[in-house]
């Protein structure tokens, strides 16, 4: 049960750590790595909206979770999950693609 509440946020986490983690990825053209890093940021913060909308609205001391209140936003996610999820490993297959590679000098 303990093992379930560590892996589970860190599951849903895990495309966020990724595409923040891989900004830090040189791209060989400028221009295009900037337009990546902003698309991946982006769909990181569209995949935490709803959540952090349904947290952030709720009223002290009621659930957040309530479907009767800001918590309905929640059913967003049957669009969102899927969306940001082939949008994440698009965007994270493109950067993998167009990374700078080392230039190797041989004698």
């Amino acid at each position: 049960m303990f093992l379930a509440g560590i892996l589970i946020p860190f599951l849903f986490l895990l495309p966020v750590i990724v595409s923040i983690t891989s900004c830090f990825i040189s791209d060989s053209k400028k221009l295009r790595g900037l337009i990546l890093n902003s698309l991946l940021i982006l769909n990181s913060v569209l995949y935490l909206a709803p959540i952090a909308y349904a947290f952030l609205a709720t009223p002290k001391g009621e659930n957040m979770w309530s479907e009767n209140g800001p918590g309905a936003i929640l059913w967003s996610y049957m669009i969102v999950l899927p969306a940001c999820g082939l949008a994440f490993i698009v965007l994270f297959i493109l950067k993998i693609c167009f990374k700078k590679r080392k230039s190797t000098i041989t004698t």
